[in-house]
């Protein structure tokens, strides 16, 4: 097994990206699960602006990295994204500290995370083209284990923020975050090699390609709708999940935490082990398992009564999430090789815009009937995810466009 990861992970700036990975990863972590509180409980938002708030940043993010994605395809100048984007999450954290005015932190935050949000579809474009340099064959591997640490973070990093939330309070869990962001800068600032000195050792298109080109495709639409539809459930059960188990089941808050860290420890082995076998099994196959076990879970989790069945639940999910973060991401980027930071974006873009359906309807739903019945849609979105995945099959994703 050692000799297999030295084998297929041996190019040039992987521990490097290794590294940024889990800083961003832990850094993200361990202020994520409790920005909301901070912006209900400091900033004194109300629901409807909360709401507003966190949708205005996605969209944010949306569109700067399209558009990043795309000048990033057509220049090669990845090494300047991550800088511009990373620096601009540091100072987009560092803004909730300065900041209380709603309308103001909701226009810096917006603009500074919107640039942010490249940061990682730009590592991972990064890593693709590094792999793709050296064994062209070893980069869906490389992406999957990449994501493996980013996993990896999330089983630190909230247990690591609760703890330093009791300690230093919501400074210091912004503090940190907007350190690790800057680490990073400084890492791909004197460490990564410019990808645009390379531009000559992989084929660019000689016309950028747009996002709206590339879902002229059908195989592309039709992925590009089943991964809304999944990251809606997944952003659905996010939000949901604790205040299914504490309120509709009766469990400890402290339960919370356990299904969230079980579920992240999980990933870690199946996301290494997927990219292992990945070139062994097609991948749309192995995009549909993962449906299939999402609409297990979701419909689990719907009748669910004890802890103990949550936790048993977490087995299906893990499989579900490690299929749809590890062969996603590559499964994108293979319907444009030679254009990664367009569909890595396009990837992004996907769970963003299922966040935002995710927090909007998974509210009206909550609201209007009960929390179970949120998971009872979260099955639907994951069955209707399975079926775009199988009638999505016109065209190899290895073909590009004309």
């Amino acid at each position: 097994m050692r000799t297999l990861l030295s084998s297929k992970l041996k190019f040039p700036g992987f521990i490097l990206l290794t590294i940024t990975i889990i800083l961003l990863g832990i850094g993200i972590s361990i202020t994520r699960p409790f920005l909301s509180l901070y912006l209900t409980n400091v900033i004194h938002m109300s629901p409807f602006q909360l709401g507003l708030f966190m949708c205005l940043n996605a969209l944010g993010g949306i569109i700067a990295s399209t558009w990043l994605g795309k000048y990033s395809d057509a220049t090669g100048a990845r090494k300047g994204i991550m800088l511009l984007s990373s620096f601009a999450s540091v100072l987009g954290y560092l803004a909730f500290l300065l900041l209380h005015q709603y309308v103001l932190l909701l226009i810096v935050t917006t603009l500074l995370l919107g640039l942010g949000s490249s940061t990682f579809p730009q590592i991972f474009a990064y890593a693709r083209e590094s792999a793709i340099r050296t064994r062209q064959q070893d980069a869906t591997f490389a992406v999957s284990t990449l994501r493996s640490f980013f996993s990896l973070a999330w089983v630190i990093g909230p247990l690591a923020g609760a703890t330093l939330l009791g300690i230093s309070g919501f400074h210091g869990l912004f503090l940190i975050t907007a350190s690790l962001f800057l680490i990073a800068f400084f890492i791909v600032l004197w460490r990564l090699q410019n990808t645009k000195q390379q531009a000559t050792s992989l084929q660019r298109p000689k016309d950028p390609i747009s996002l709206w080109q590339t879902l002229k495709r059908w195989d592309v639409l039709a992925a590009s709708i089943a991964f809304i539809f999944a990251n809606s459930a997944l952003s659905m059960n996010g939000l949901y999940m604790p205040l299914l188990v504490t309120k509709a089941i009766g469990a400890p808050q402290s339960t919370v935490g356990i299904v969230a860290s079980l579920s992240a420890f999980l990933e870690i082995p199946i996301i290494i082990l997927l990219g292992a076998i990945v070139g062994r099994f097609k991948k749309r196959s192995m995009l549909l398992i993962g449906c299939l076990s999402a609409t297990i879970y979701y419909f689990g989790m719907a009748f669910s009564h004890s802890a103990l069945e949550v936790l048993l639940l977490q087995i299906v999910c893990a499989i579900n999430v490690s299929v749809l973060v590890s062969i996603g991401m590559s499964y994108f980027q293979d319907f444009l090789p030679h254009a990664p930071g367009t569909t890595t974006t396009l990837y992004s873009n996907t769970s963003n815009l299922g966040s935002l359906i995710g927090s909007i309807g998974g509210g009206l739903v909550a609201q209007l009937i009960d929390f179970r019945f949120v998971f009872v849609l979260c099955g639907i979105l994951a069955l209707s995810a399975l079926f775009f995945l199988y009638i999505g099959k016109s065209k190899k994703p290895e073909q590009t466009l004309p």
